[in-house]
């Protein structure tokens, strides 16, 4: 359980009232099992908005500010900070400066705007069965796309987070992304949407493989290794693809 509660602790806004030691050794595979906390979490909002509209985007926006405010709202900073320190043209120590300051720009602004919109709008092009196993894929593609991060780029610095994040194992990980999917694989062999479910978590995989690649090339390419927001910008980057993906298939 220290194991669990350092991860969660660490990517939740759910208070943990325990006092116990942080330990991260088994984050490759608690990051994406804690997807499923994600999923049920943007459900229950979408299915609380059910109750109160008709309009079904209203209920997408829903769904989201739930997940953001008990989970997300980190890794949107990650990718806002990311958006900021990675795009113009700056050196190495000026782009660790842009990390480190709280202040958003205008680079922040617009892609973290047009991240949040694309993913209400394709979200809210679905229905059904669709929209279900897509809430129940593209959360464990975000985290999984953030435990790929430290297994393909050293840290930026010997100190703080990415320090804590060694030794990541691929197999932890795909077996926490498994069993993260356990309730879209009941869904889909429960209900009609068999092939729906296949093409969710394939498009989980590939966000997550996507996602996880990019921002660990992007960070050692920059800064020569990951930081804390090459994570969140992870996860926020690895759902954004996952639900572009599954409506574009829809």
């Amino acid at each position: 359980m220290r194991r669990f509660l350092s991860v969660f602790s660490l990517v939740s806004r759910i208070p943990v009232r325990a006092a116990f030691e942080s330990d991260f050794s088994r984050a490759d595979f608690w990051l994406p099992l804690i997807g499923a906390a994600a999923s049920a979490a943007a459900l229950a909002g979408y299915v609380l908005a059910s109750l109160l509209f008709a309009d079904h985007l209203l209920r997408v926006l829903a769904a989201l500010f739930v997940q953001y405010s008990a989970f997300n709202l980190f890794h949107l900073d990650g990718l806002l900070d990311s958006a900021d320190a990675m795009t113009p043209c700056a050196p190495r120590e000026k782009r660790h400066e842009i990390l480190k300051d709280p202040r958003i720009g205008s680079y922040a602004f617009f892609y973290g705007f047009f991240a949040l919109a694309a993913k209400a709008a394709a979200l809210a092009s679905l229905s059904g069965s669709g929209i279900v196993a897509l809430f129940l894929a593209y959360p464990a593609a975000g985290r999984l796309g953030a435990a790929i991060v430290p297994m393909l780029c050293p840290p930026a610095r010997p100190e703080g987070l990415g320090a804590l994040l060694r030794g990541l194992s691929p197999f932890r990980a795909a077996a926490g992304f498994a069993l993260a999917l356990v309730p879209l694989l009941a869904l889909s062999i429960a209900g009609p949407g068999t092939a729906t479910g296949l093409a969710a978590a394939l498009c989980a995989l590939g966000g997550a493989l996507g996602a996880g690649a990019w921002m660990a090339f992007l960070y050692r390419r920059k800064i020569g290794g990951f930081t804390g927001d090459a994570l969140g910008a992870a996860v926020e980057l690895g759902e954004l693809v996952c639900v572009l993906l599954f409506a574009a298939l829809a």
